[in-house]
């Protein structure tokens, strides 16, 4: 649940702002639509806000996250390719690191850990103070991304609340 949370979380975001920007390119067509939920405008305009609140928190333990890897003495990019070889069952050696720096991904890692549920949880509770449940926001997640009309309409309330935000 955690995993899926954050995934969608993120994916959210990333196709909110990446939506927002990219407006004038062409839409991909929608996969045939299956049961997708009737998404009322409060709703979307809900969606929206949450959505917002959770790229701020996102971006806000992202530098914490940063912050944390630099302080262990690695760079971030040799942070991910330890990560990335450690998914892939790689040793230190196929990785061409050092132990030193597994030391210091452990440590930066168990850390980053504890900042990423603290995120989950704030993520969560952004969503609920918006007045969305968790499955409704992941329902309106799916339908925005299905629903070409729901997308434009989307893009037009993030556009609107990035100008007054403007002000």
């Amino acid at each position: 649940m955690k995993h899926f949370l954050m995934a969608v979380c993120m994916t959210a975001v990333i196709f909110l702002f990446g939506a927002a920007s990219a407006q004038a390119q062409f839409q991909q067509p929608a996969p045939p639509q299956q049961d997708i939920p009737e998404v009322t405008d409060q709703e979307l305009k809900t969606f929206v806000d949450a959505s917002m609140k959770a790229q701020q928190i996102q971006t806000e333990a992202q530098i914490e996250m940063v912050t944390i890897v630099e302080e262990e003495g690695l760079e971030v990019e040799t942070y991910n390719k330890i990560l990335q070889g450690m998914q892939m069952g790689q040793s230190a050696d196929e990785m061409e690191v050092s132990e030193s720096e597994v030391e210091k991904f452990e440590v930066a890692s168990a850390q980053i850990g504890e900042i990423e549920q603290d995120m989950e949880a704030k993520l969560i509770a952004a969503i609920e103070d918006e007045g969305l449940e968790l499955d409704r926001f992941q329902e309106i997640f799916m339908a925005v991304q299905t629903n070409p009309e729901l997308q434009q309409k989307m893009q037009q309330m993030i556009m609107e609340a990035q100008m007054q935000g403007q002000q």
